[in-house]
């Protein structure tokens, strides 16, 4: 039906099928007032600072009165109407910039203070959702309190995580002790399987990711889109502390970053639901960490010490290996992609008690979903069993337009135009995915696709069709 009315509105007015699709979003889809102000002389359909008129998206929900430029993605201004809107978000309001700090802890803090108030609707609509009874509740304290605990112990110990403790320290002094619990939102919304207060089936969500021995690190970033508010939160920021140095993707100000370390490394993370020794699902066992008094890491802290540390990828995964050997073994199951241009690309995947590592590659690809694909063994839970078919289906999609390529006589290494294909894949890409990242390692550039920024969006092929990729550097 609005194909149709596209079509008739664009015969009655000469004008092209992307202008009258603006003029009937602005107008509610009612055809015949869209005709009228498109026949007016003094309808003006929008007119961007760098010049372009007639080319943009019209957003929905919220955002149902602000336009947004295709060529530079910043609002247009409307004649009458846009002078009365309210809510201004531009698209390029993503970059946090550069964070300079004389020590970590300083660092910690200036970015916290940065994210203002941001960071308090991802764990109040966590808390919501995923810890409303007194069990989940109880559960989320204690994973809470043992991250505090991890953290703490391993900054003391030979594995190492001073750079992580002490630029989360100086968050802590901003946060106060939300930050615990903000870090383990991933422990608890994603690992810990607790019941949510709506009676529906959990949907399959997850990342796709893909790794380029060529010096791109590539991932989608589908999560469950209520909890991380639709992708309007997202950012991405440059952190500087002597010895440290970060370019980093923070999806909405959850302290749980992918991006380009200090040493170059680039990482990536995904969600892992792997069996323990016992051969029960090591992601259900919240209740270990319950009134025990003994410490883990959160995802989120390993993924500082790695941006934020100095190893290079060899070191990285020796630091990962060592991990699930300490007194504060990580919280929950989890999966990541390294890359680092000059050493290659790696893959690691682990549970609270075991960790597998594949050999690192000098050429080709690695794919990763969010199914154990080296030593370790998938969960056999029926809360998961949707979401390990959909990933085993995702990254069959990579890897079959990988052989594609292969076939077709191209080269093994993969470009940045390819890589951006590959991840846009219909069956890769949905209705979760907050946004798509490239790690560009040797020019140190994250590019970013974001969600279109419309609460409650649900169309990914807008996001899609728009295309609009986002290049920061540092």
């Amino acid at each position: 039906m609005a194909d149709e009315q596209l079509a008739l509105l664009s015969s009655i007015t000469c004008k092209d099928v992307e202008t009258c699709r603006i003029a009937l979003a602005r107008v509610g889809w009612d055809l015949n007032q869209a005709a009228q102000q498109l026949m007016s002389e003094q309808s003006s359909i929008g007119r961007c600072t760098c010049g372009k008129e007639g080319e943009g998206y019209y957003g929905q929900g919220s955002y149902s009165q602000t336009f947004f430029c295709r060529a530079c993605w910043s609002q247009w201004s409307f004649d009458a109407e846009m002078d009365q809107v309210a809510e201004q978000e531009g698209m390029l309001q993503r970059d946090l910039g550069l964070l300079e700090a004389s020590q970590l802890e300083f660092l910690g803090a200036e970015y916290f203070r940065r994210l203002e108030q941001r960071w308090q609707e991802p764990v109040k609509r966590t808390g919501e959702y995923f810890a409303w009874t007194a069990e989940g509740s109880q559960a989320w304290d204690a994973l809470a309190t043992a991250a505090r605990q991890g953290v703490a112990e391993l900054s003391r110990s030979e594995v190492g995580m001073e750079s992580a403790a002490r630029f989360l320290a100086g968050a802590a002094k901003e946060a106060g002790p939300q930050l615990w619990k903000l870090l383990t939102i991933y422990e608890i919304q994603v690992a810990s399987q607790l019941p949510r207060r709506q009676a529906r089936e959990a949907k399959p969500v997850g990342c796709t990711g893909v790794a380029c021995a060529s010096g791109l690190l590539g991932q989608t970033e589908e999560v469950d889109v209520y909890i991380y508010d639709y992708g309007r939160r997202d950012i991405v920021a440059r952190l500087q502390a002597p010895g440290s140095s970060a370019l980093v993707y923070d999806p909405a100000c959850t302290l749980c970053p992918i991006g380009i370390g200090t040493s170059g490394l680039a990482v990536s993370r995904f969600t892992l639901y792997p069996r323990g020794l016992a051969g029960r699902p090591a992601a259900s066992r919240c209740g270990r960490w319950s009134g025990s008094g003994v410490g883990g890491l959160p995802l989120a802290a390993i993924l500082w010490e790695l941006l934020l540390g100095p190893r290079n990828l060899p070191e990285a995964i020796e630091f990962l290996k060592g991990l699930v050997s300490q007194s504060a073994p990580p919280l929950a199951g989890a999966a990541m992609m390294l890359m680092q241009p000059g050493y290659g690309v790696a893959m690691v995947e682990w549970s609270s008690e075991e960790i597998s590592v594949s050999p690192i590659a000098m050429e080709g690809v690695l794919v990763h979903a969010n199914h154990c694909i080296l030593d370790l063994r998938d969960a056999e839970n029926p809360k998961i069993a949707r979401l390990l078919e959909d990933s085993r289906r995702r990254q069959a999609v990579v890897e079959g337009l990988y052989a594609e390529e292969l076939l077709a006589g191209k080269p093994p290494t993969l470009g940045l135009n390819q890589l951006q294909s590959f991840l846009s894949a219909t069956g890769v890409q949905n209705d979760d995915v907050l946004a798509t990242v490239i790690s560009c390692p040797a020019s140190r550039a994250l590019y970013v696709r974001f969600r279109l920024q419309v609460t409650g969006m649900e169309r990914v092929e807008d996001t899609i069709s728009c295309d609009f990729w986002q290049c920061f550097e540092g």
